[in-house]
């Protein structure tokens, strides 16, 4: 939980007894080896306390459940402090207002303004919203290895992948490939000359996109669909799409790249935020295998 801060006051001292304040003029602070000792007696009187707590709770207190509920609602708190800060400085960007393209990878900033427009509104009749989060662990041992370019390449080739993705909501409604040859049919040319062509084989059924795709931020990316209420089995369609994007090897500058993908899929329950949401999606796909 490195990602939750701990609650309590520290000060934070300097080993000359100077406080990282840095209070200059006789006349604002007191002299620095008096606040490094006020601390200490401060902290001499209080009782002491060994229980490791999180925002207040103590650790023992704390299911996992309460844990991924927390963290989820850290970092929403963190997000709308940043949103706030971005008004406030008249840096919003206009494309946030726009509608994005079907088939756009949306960096992060929009998509989460976009997330929240899109779960504004109801879905249809009988279908549920399945957030689908991705995240490329081996990000940085690439940038490392290979360089910022390298690495950046990678995680765009990804991206690219998973935009395309189609998956079924459940394993019993996978319909299997046909893999016959097609069937070739005489078409005739500009110059008369017959040609045999193939027929273009129709699409399975039940086959679904992302409606909305983009990056969560560092190495994450995220896809969200709309598929039937039943049967949906969300295991299943983060193993579609962890295995569609693995499906080929990945390459830069001629070069295969070793990559581990996680993937996490959950439905985002009724009047749910979208932070909120991938908030769990990042909570089990820590534990995930898919």
């Amino acid at each position: 939980m490195s990602d939750i801060p701990t609650a309590g006051n520290i000060a934070l001292v300097n080993a000359d007894a100077r406080s990282q304040g840095g209070g200059t003029g006789r006349d604002r602070s007191p002299p620095p080896n008096k606040v490094a000792n006020a601390y200490q007696e401060i902290a001499k009187n209080k009782p002491f306390d060994d229980r490791i707590t999180i925002l207040g709770i103590p650790a023992e207190q704390i299911t996992p459940a309460t844990q991924a509920a927390l963290a989820s609602l850290v970092a929403e708190v963190n997000f709308l402090r940043s949103s706030v800060r971005r008004f406030e400085g008249g840096q919003v960007l206009a494309k946030r207002d726009t509608q994005p393209a079907e088939s756009e990878v949306l960096p992060a900033d929009v998509l989460s303004i976009q997330l929240l427009k899109f779960l504004s509104q109801p879905a249809e009749a009988g279908h549920a919203r399945v957030l689908v989060l991705a995240y490329l662990s081996t990000f940085e041992d690439v940038r490392r290895s290979s360089g910022l370019l390298a690495a950046n390449s990678l995680l765009s080739d990804l991206s690219q992948r998973m935009n395309g993705v189609e998956f079924f909501a459940d394993p019993s409604l996978e319909i299997p490939e046909d893999t016959s040859p097609p069937q070739m049919v005489p078409v005739k040319g500009k110059n008369g000359k017959i040609k045999m062509l193939p027929v273009e084989k129709p699409p399975r059924p039940g086959l679904y996109k992302f409606r909305m795709m983009g990056f969560a931020g560092g190495s994450s990316l995220v896809g969200v669909v709309e598929l039937p209420a039943a049967p949906l089995d969300e295991t299943y369609i983060a193993r579609q799409v962890r295995d569609h994007c693995l499906a080929q090897s990945f390459n830069v500058s001629g070069i295969d790249m070793a990559v581990a993908l996680s993937v996490a899929a959950i439905v985002i329950s009724a009047n749910e935020g979208a932070l909120t949401a991938m908030g769990r999606a990042d909570h089990l796909l820590r534990g995930s295998n898919f």
